[in-house]
Formats: C-alpha cells, structure tokens, sequence
C-alpha cells in the first residue's frame, strides 16, 4: 500500500495540468489559470508550442504561483520536444526547472526517451535537500509525460478509441500505468461561453487494489468537440492525495 499512496500523489500531481494542448502545424501559444473551489487563484500559467523540424515539436510552459507540493510561491520552467505522428504522440525529452521566490533552484526534472527502444532515463535534483535521484525504464505500451498528455489525449479523441491503457512518467521517477477513458459529451461554460465538449477521465489502473479508486477523488479533463480537439478545463486534485482541489481552465489561446 506504501508504492500505492506513493502513486497517487504523483498521479494527481502530473495530472493537475497535463491535458492542456492541441498540437498544430503553426506555433500554438495559450495561456491557464488554476484556481481553488471558492473561485481564487492560485497559479497561472502560459506555453507556446513550435514545429522545429518535420514531425518534430517543442513545448515550454512557464509559469508561477501557489502549488500544493512546494512551500511559498514558486515559479517553474518545463521544455519537452516530442514527436508528433498521424496517431501518436511520443516524447523525446523534457526538462523542468522550479525556482522559489528568490529565484534559486528547488528542483531540477529531466526525463530523455528512447524511442527505437521503448527506453527512458529519468533523473530528479533538489538540490536545497541534497537529493538526487536517477532511473532506467523500460516501457511495454504507449508512455506519456505530464507534459505530453494532453497531446495525447488528443490523439486518442481523434483516432475514435474510448478506452486506452499508458504508462506515465512521474517527477519521482517512477512509471505507472493510467487507464484513458471517454465518458461523454456535454455542454459546459468557458470564459463566459457555452461549449461542446468530450469528457474524459484519467485513473490510475490498480489492478487488484482497483477497489481502492471508490475512495479517491476523480480526475477529468474536457476537450472541444470541435475538429481540432483542444483542450479546455481539468478537474481534480492539483498535488497529492491531501492537497487542494483545484479547477484549471485555459483563459486564452491562438
């Protein structure tokens, strides 16, 4: 039960702002803002994603404010180069860096794929702690990053699927499986406007300890149901199992 508490609070902490984008052939820029039950803010922040190179993408996020798993207010700064395919979305590399208020580093992720060979290292540095942490991965279905998953799911609402097993990469590291899922289509209300869009749910698949999900808050996403799939609110913890529940919805994007 220690591995599973240890899941969860990665689970909800890479999924508190991980299905956020629309790939597309021209630079993509949009900004989000997290906010707590009661309406106020507690962090924002803004991306842009760019064709480098022939199927090859880059996304930056940039952001600062209030999250559950640091102390104070905090700013973070994440890179991901990925490969975008007509079916797939596959990460190469990521690097995040998250700063306290004076600007001095806290934490240091980076995370490199190997894709001919269904490999991953991936590293974790804070170097106030004096912690440093370093594992090798080999993965045997579709791996996704806290980065990339909303660019997957993308994928997937596009493709038809309605269920989908992964595997994730959390900040620990460690890899996990998560079960995708379409639930429906409703109607709900962004930035003042009415839209039609898909809902999803990302759990954690517990196999013998499935039991256990009865107990844990859900986690949901909502995609336009327009053609181009794009990303529009999540729902659920920001953190671990014990931090705030959070509504993150995009508040602008090209």
């Amino acid at each position: 039960m220690k591995k599973l508490s240890v899941f969860l609070i990665c689970f909800y902490l890479l999924t508190g702002s991980g299905l956020l984008f629309a790939a597309q052939e021209e630079a993509t820029n949009m900004s989000y803002v997290c906010r707590d039950l009661a309406g106020a803010s507690r962090w924002r922040a803004d991306a842009r994603i760019t064709n480098e190179r022939p199927g090859i993408y880059v996304m930056v996020e940039k952001a600062e404010g209030i999250y559950s798993s640091f102390n104070g207010r905090v700013s973070w700064v994440a890179r991901m180069e990925f490969e975008r395919t007509e079916d797939s979305i596959r990460p190469i590399s990521m690097e995040k860096r998250v700063f306290d208020e004076k600007g001095g580093l806290i934490r240091l992720e980076k995370q490199e794929f190997d894709l001919a060979n269904n490999n991953g290292i991936c590293t974790h540095k804070e170097p106030k702690r004096n912690v440093s942490r370093t594992r090798n991965f080999k993965f045997n279905k579709d791996v996704v990053t806290r980065l990339s998953l909303g660019l997957y799911a993308q994928k997937f609402l596009e493709s038809g699927k309605t269920s989908e097993r992964l595997q994730m990469v959390s900040e620990e590291p460690n890899v996990y499986d998560i079960e995708l899922r379409l639930l429906d289509k409703e109607t709900i209300e962004v930035n003042g406007r009415k839209v039609t869009a898909y809902r999803l749910s990302i759990d954690p698949y517990l196999g013998l300890f499935g039991f256990v999900k009865v107990f844990l808050p859900k986690a949901y996403a909502w995609h336009s149901a327009g053609p181009k799939r794009e990303w529009l609110r999540y729902a659920g913890l920001e953190g671990g199992i014990n931090s705030a529940k959070v509504e993150v919805t995009v508040v602008d994007h090209d």
